[in-house]
């Protein structure tokens, strides 16, 4: 008896190594990506991810590469296979198994004559699409509407308990805030790219300030305030600002859009591209002092050499500042650049 009870647990110890085993070379699986002229990890996690805001989690995967922006065409990088798959829950998997192992018990039932009832028609309310999710809003950022150095903030990042100076989704770090900042408080970490000029007039019109991510207070540690990173959008920074929480809500697509016949020019685009091209994000010198609302369609027009005019694409305002407004790019038919003008969509 105590043998086969021996067996039986050795046979059971067996099964349950082989399948970690099969768990865990999943787990360590790579497909390798060779790295393209212009690719980010942002655009390489959009291509072979379809989630932008995932590449912190191929970055964590592949420590050579020690600044995100700063990746090399021909560069090999490691993809985790289990990003790439969009498997079923275990718990699902194993539920649908049992229930279709153990078929229920027929009961007879006695015929009864039921009543007819008048059937009611259920009007199942439409379902709308977003025009822009909540990380698209925050991640696009914005032009500030003033143009001192001085950029407006509530603290910024002064280090880390690792000595690291670049941070991920999950890492954890230390801030100062200009008040006094309690566990479980937010901020939203930023950065000024650029102080844009605009692209006929040359007058300057604002900061453009890149949204990387958030943060929450954990703890004071040693004195210092304790804080770890809920989001990111991007790589933060040692000396990267703060700036207040704010709630966003996520746009949802309305059954037909305003085409205002605004005029106006293109800026300035997201990460400073000279070109963008569908899904990018823009931004124009029409705001809401100008009449522009949310979800409003415009169409970008180029001019050639000859001064001959071309539709280029159609953009959706999906933020707007009293002077500028964020548009997401929509259609594009060829590429569409900083100084091209927008105007009413026909």
């Amino acid at each position: 008896m105590g043998k086969r009870i021996s067996f039986t647990t050795f046979l059971f110890s067996l099964i349950f190594i082989f399948a970690f085993s099969i768990a865990y070379s999943q787990e360590m699986e790579y497909k390798e990506y060779k790295v393209l002229e212009g690719d980010t990890l942002w655009d390489i996690s959009t291509k072979e991810i379809q989630d932008p805001f995932l590449w912190p989690k191929i970055w964590k995967e592949n420590p050579e590469i020690k600044n995100p922006d700063r990746i090399s065409p021909a560069q090999t990088i490691k993809i985790p296979i289990r990003l790439l798959q969009k498997e079923q829950p275990l718990e699902e998997v194993t539920a649908e198994k049992a229930s279709a192992a153990i078929p229920e018990p027929v009961k007879e039932e006695q015929k009864k004559e039921v009543p007819q009832k008048a059937v009611e028609k259920k009007i199942e309310p439409v379902k709308k699409n977003y025009l822009a999710d909540k990380d698209l809003l925050i991640a696009s950022g914005y032009i500030t509407d003033y143009i001192t150095k001085k950029i407006e903030n509530v603290g910024k990042i002064s280090g880390a308990p690792t000595g690291r100076s670049m941070f991920a989704e999950n890492d954890y770090l230390y801030i100062k805030t200009n008040t006094q900042a309690n566990a479980g408080d937010k901020f939203h970490v930023i950065r000024p790219s650029a102080l844009i000029k605009h692209p006929k007039t040359k007058n300057k019109m604002g900061y453009l300030i890149t949204v990387l991510g958030t943060v929450k207070v954990i703890e004071t540690e040693n004195g210092m305030t304790k804080a770890m990173v809920t989001k990111a959008y991007g790589e933060m920074r040692t000396g990267d600002l703060l700036d207040a929480f704010y709630e966003i809500e996520p746009l949802m697509e309305e059954d037909e859009h305003r085409k205002p016949d605004v005029s106006g020019f293109i800026v300035a685009a997201q990460k400073m591209k000279s070109i963008s091209a569908f899904h990018d994000i823009l931004f124009i010198d029409k705001g809401s002092n100008d009449g522009l609302e949310i979800g409003d369609m415009l169409k970008t027009i180029s001019f050639d050499k000859l001064n001959k005019s071309r539709t280029t694409g159609v953009i959706q305002v999906i933020n707007l500042k009293g002077s500028t407004a964020s548009a997401i790019v929509r259609k594009s038919e060829s590429s569409i650049s900083v100084g091209d003008q927008v105007t009413g969509l026909k």
